[in-house]
């Protein structure tokens, strides 16, 4: 011990003297050294040691700079640092690159037959680490699935318990031994589920936690994947443990060569904590953390797995801060993580992350803020500033990472970045659903380029997502393209869930699957203007009618070379606003232009001569912008351009995006993708007439045309051979109490008929407690979009438009008529005939539609809507066009 003293008195003395604060870490140094450069110390966290002694000794005189030389550092733990760390550089060494890395080596491989390389589980503390990650020479190496990287399997029917369990089609999942070992991860339109299979029963798995929504919930065809089942280990890339014999396996690239191989897997849930105390007012600050690098943290599933809401919200990072004040990040790399990179969390105020290449991310890259509003706004995070950094590759594990996510904070700047390459969105600002006051406000992203997002992955995102009210907050001069989803909703600049108080100015928008711009679900109180929104394969805008406090929407160029200008569902309640004379806010001064000329420009079934008499777009035109060369993406206007007299002011692009050091600059442009080809045009869906009488289906099956909802456990839908109109079998509608939504279940058919008279015929018996909904819908804003509507109720009495008509025998067969006119020659009412064998017929020739703006007979569904135990049949199915 007397020993020990004098060593640290002799350090203490040594340091003491320097006329610099100035020190060294070196992987070949000693913690027990001078920290000088001839005597560095070996680790980060034997610098802040050290440095505490000396604060402790009062024998520090100036701020400590620690020069951090290259190699690799291996953190035993993550480094720590709290407040009376603070006014300290951590700077890499000219020249040299550090890395700390929160992984172990994984040490002699051996090979074996088949082709692969094996090797012992690496031992910590005497206990062999089973780890969720692996790379090799820095690649991440894909865990063993099935099937394979890029292909899923599908969900093939609810279970009972909705959330917990579903059902997979035969040979999809086996009873493999250890099932404890295996994992599914599911996707859920904009979020991923992971899940440890608790049992399998039959054609059913069920879980040891819940998924945050049903199964099923966004329809049929739900993806899903499984990892390190026995039998994945099949492809060239993959690895897998085997815990029983506590070996991983890894089946090499072609190519790859063992003696040149160096693997690494993690272990470290993060790497660095900046752990003040906002509460009581005591923070890090002023801490500097300038060029280095921190890779390989781990990501672990807890026993009931892994659900979020959105946005991989409950996953921390790499790098951890609360009570935070004044701190640099700089010139730092984040990458090969299990997590987010870098979390900015409650308390932090005043930071800055710039210049920090972030990448190979298990979720998203930055995020600023906390999904819970603080007790105190006090300790809201802000003020922080996000600038020139580079971020890409990320959703590795949680695929609804985003690049960066700001909620619950007010005052950031985020600006200059270039995010590109996450399976979900490449911003997500806001944190709440409604018109609340929260802490989210006056946040300003400028100057951003945003691409490449979602790539396939997941649905219902843009390269900007915001939610909720945020007043004081700019989207400004951004360039966002290339936003493609799976299969359904990818907007460029996406403001949903009541969004309100944003200026959006500026921004060029183009390559997006549902548009540049949405602004439904409640938007308000925003103002879009001078912005370029072009090229959609789809629709191009989704504006919001409904709020008292409308948008502007101004000065903006819309240029379509296919699809809609705006999506036909939100017509509904603009038609509703203009009905009860209620104000649009300002729609003016846009220029819209078609390659063809306009010809074909609709203003949802308008022209623009018809849209102007509603007091919209009438200092609007269409006229060709000029761009200087659409075809090659650029969006810069001529000098002749006519946006320019109407007081477009013109966005100037070479200042977009990452700026300084012509290497850094050229880093992002040298990622190549390749070039956009817009999906074609989706085809006008083909008229479809049918007619069903379920004896081509096999009892317990689906009906062959319809598509069904709500399906499962209690509720059903099937053919069945018992109680037919005709022939031998027919359609069984079950539902119960525990059919939740109560519209479920329910099964609809896609008729796709627009003109002409259309007839309806089907058989109906009606059960106790039956409430069965025939509707005839078109593909605008639910619920104008309705036409002809019948209710049958449990006891007898049919409803149309909401009002008695009839009653007729219940669990007796009924032949329904309905006939209506579509198309511009439609007359707003429909037909409507009873037969009831026995009893007499009822005739309505004029029965008023539900909705006003129904044209098109897109859908047609039967809901059943009781909120108790019910049966309904329904036989004998036709729908025809009458010449």
């Amino acid at each position: 011990m007397r020993t020990c003293r004098l060593s640290v008195s002799l350090s203490l003395a040594v340091m003491s003297s320097l006329l610099a604060a100035e020190f060294h870490v070196s992987p070949s140094g000693k913690d027990s050294a001078a920290g000088t450069q001839a005597a560095p110390w070996r680790s980060l966290a034997g610098a802040r040691d050290a440095l505490r002694r000396l604060r402790a000794a009062d024998t520090l005189r100036e701020r400590p700079e620690v020069i951090v030389h290259g190699g690799t550092y291996r953190l035993a733990n993550p480094l720590v640092l709290t407040p009376i760390d603070s006014h300290t550089t951590y700077r890499a060494a000219a020249g040299e690159t550090p890395i700390f890395s929160g992984g172990v080596p994984v040490v002699n491989w051996r090979q074996r037959r088949g082709g692969f390389w094996e090797a012992s589980l690496p031992r910590i503390a005497g206990k062999p680490l089973v780890f969720n990650q692996l790379f090799r020479n820095g690649r991440r190496c894909t865990r063993a699935r099935t099937p394979n990287e890029g292909q899923f399997f599908t969900v093939a029917g609810k279970a009972e318990e909705t959330r917990k369990a579903f059902r997979f089609e035969p040979g999809d999942l086996d009873p493999w031994p250890d099932l404890d070992d295996i994992y599914v991860v599911a996707y859920h339109s904009w979020e991923t589920s992971w899940h440890r299979i608790e049992s399998l029963d039959g054609d059913t798995v069920t879980f040891t936690g819940l998924a945050n929504w049903p199964f099923e919930r966004w329809g049929h065809g739900q993806r899903y994947y499984v990892e390190n089942a026995p039998d994945a280990l099949d492809s060239p890339g993959e690895w897998r443990i085997d815990r029983g014999r506590r070996t991983v396996r890894y089946l090499p690239l072609p190519g790859e060569k063992l003696r040149e191989s160096q693997f690494i897997a993690p272990r470290l849930g993060s790497l660095v904590e900046l752990r003040g105390e906002a509460a009581v007012g005591l923070y890090v600050e002023d801490v500097a953390l300038v060029g280095l690098s921190f890779q390989h943290d781990e990501w672990t599933l807890d026993p009931d797995g892994h659900s979020d809401p959105q946005a991989a919200v409950t996953v921390p990072a790499a790098i951890m801060a609360t009570g935070a004040r004044n701190c640099l990040l700089e010139k730092c790399e984040v990458a090969r993580t299990g997590q987010y990179g870098i979390w900015l969390a409650e308390g932090c105020v005043g930071n800055a992350i710039r210049q920090c290449r972030l990448f190979d991310l298990g979720a998203g890259g930055i995020r600023i803020g906390t999904a819970y509003r603080p007790k105190d706004e006090g300790r809201a995070a802000a003020h922080n500033l996000v600038d020139n950094n580079h971020l890409f590759d990320g959703g590795r594990v949680f695929a609804a990472g985003v690049g960066v996510w700001v909620a619950q904070s007010h005052h950031n700047t985020i600006s200059h970045n270039e995010i590109h390459d996450f399976r979900y969105s490449g911003m997500s600002i806001g944190w709440n659903w409604n018109d609340a006051k929260n802490s989210c406000h006056h946040n300003t992203i400028v100057r951003n380029h945003v691409h490449h997002v979602m790539n396939g992955h997941l649905n219902d995102g843009g390269a900007i997502y915001t939610l909720g009210t945020s007043p004081g907050s700019i989207i400004r001069e951004n360039l966002f393209h290339d936003v493609w989803p799976y299969n359904h909703i990818g907007w460029g600049i996406y403001l949903d869930a009541t969004t309100n108080g944003y200026l959006v100015e500026k921004n060029i928008v183009y390559h997006t699957l549902t548009g540049g711009l949405m602004k439904h679900n409640g938007g308000h109180n925003n103002t879009i203007r001078n912005n370029v929104f072009a090229l959609t394969a789809k629709q191009m805008l989704w504006p919001c009618w409904t709020e008292k406090e409308p948008n502007v929407f101004e000065r903006n160029i819309v240029y379509l070379t296919q699809g809609q200008l705006f999506i036909p569902m939100s017509s509904g309640r603009l038609f509703a606003r203009l009905g009860a004379k209620e104000p649009l806010g300002v729609w003016d001064s846009n220029v819209y232009w078609t390659p063809d000329g306009g010809k074909d420009l609709e203003f949802y079934r308008y022209q623009l001569d018809e849209w102007r008499e509603y007091g919209l777009d009438r200092n609007s035109i269409i006229a060709d912008p000029k761009f200087v060369n659409a075809e090659t993406l650029d969006f810069r206007l001529r000098p002749d351009s006519p946006a320019l007299a109407l007081g477009f002011e013109p966005i100037d692009t070479t200042k977009i995006g990452l700026y300084g050091d012509p290497d850094w600059v050229a880093e992002a442009r040298s990622v190549k993708h390749p070039a956009t080809k817009m999906p074609p045009p989706p085809p006008a869906p083909a008229p479809r007439e049918f007619a069903e009488g379920f004896e081509e289906t096999a009892a317990g099956q689906k009906p062959r045309w319809a598509q069904v909802s709500g399906d499962g456990g209690p509720a059903s839908i099937r053919v069945v051979a018992e109680k037919p109109y005709k022939g031998a079998r027919c359609l069984r509608l079950v539902d119960a109490a525990e059919a939740q939504p109560s519209w479920q279940p329910h099964m609809f058919y896609r008729p796709e008929l627009t003109q002409g008279t259309t007839r309806q015929t089907f058989a109906i018996r009606i059960g106790k407690e039956a409430r069965m909904r025939i509707e005839w819908r078109d593909t605008t804003e639910y619920p104008s979009c309705i036409g002809p509507s019948v209710l049958f109720l449990g006891n007898g009495n049919v409803e149309a438009g909401g009002k008695f008509v009839a009653n007729i025998p219940v669990e007796k067969w009924v032949v329904v008529t309905i006939t209506a006119t579509l198309g511009g020659n439609g007359t707003g009412t429909f037909g409507l005939t009873l037969q009831v064998p026995g009893h007499r017929d009822y005739s309505f020739p004029a029965l008023p539609w539900s909705g006003d703006a129904f044209r098109a007979l897109h859908w047609l569904g039967f809901i059943s809507d009781a909120t108790t135990a019910s049966t309904t049949y329904i036989d004998d199915l036709s729908l025809k066009r009458q010449e």
